[in-house]
């Protein structure tokens, strides 16, 4: 029986490093309409929107979240929890004195990243401490879209790093726009 000699290990080894990557964890959006995701994402602050991008900011972090990107000129927030829950905010001027906050989360699983469409999680997760954080009453957004487009969290993104496909969405409707 022959071994394997030390120069063809290391041609096994040099192709094996030239060999593609695999692509990232595909992006699993919610399968629910863009009005229902939108109604439970979306909330109204009576404040403008630095105040309001201070008070998102402060909220993530009394809840345990690494703020990893924040962008005052897009009014956008990523942060990332226990590495397996990602949240994105998008803080929008709405009129005098008052702002649109727009939050999308997601949870990393094994080969995937899921989108939260659970309404009690926004609502109980991040809007209720919010409200208490900037010791205001969040109002629910109109029904007409007026809302900001909900930010795709990609807190863990490296400069270089290829964005995740997105998997086309088992209602037939177009995935979430990513920022």
């Amino acid at each position: 029986m022959r071994t394997p000699s030390f120069a063809a290990l290391a041609a096994l080894l040099a192709l094996a490093a030239c060999a593609p990557q695999q692509a990232a964890d595909p992006f699993v959006p919610s399968t629910k309409p863009a009005t229902e995701l939108r109604a439970m994402q979306t909330r109204i602050v009576d404040a403008d929107r630095q105040t309001t991008a201070r008070g998102v900011v402060a909220t993530l972090q009394d809840l345990g979240y690494r703020i990893t990107r924040a962008d005052a000129d897009t009014g956008t927030i990523s942060a990332t929890r226990l590495t397996g829950l990602r949240l994105a905010a998008t803080v929008e001027e709405r009129g005098r004195n008052q702002s649109t906050v727009r939050a999308n989360a997601s949870v990393l699983g094994v080969g995937r990243e899921t989108q939260v469409d659970d309404p009690n999680f926004y609502q109980s997760n991040f809007f209720v401490p919010l409200g208490n954080t900037m010791a205001r009453t969040l109002m629910a957004a109109p029904p007409d879209g007026s809302g900001p487009a909900a930010p795709r969290p990609a807190a863990e993104r490296l400069p270089g790093q290829r964005q995740a496909p997105v998997a086309p969405a088992a209602s037939g409707e177009p995935p979430p726009a990513r920022p």
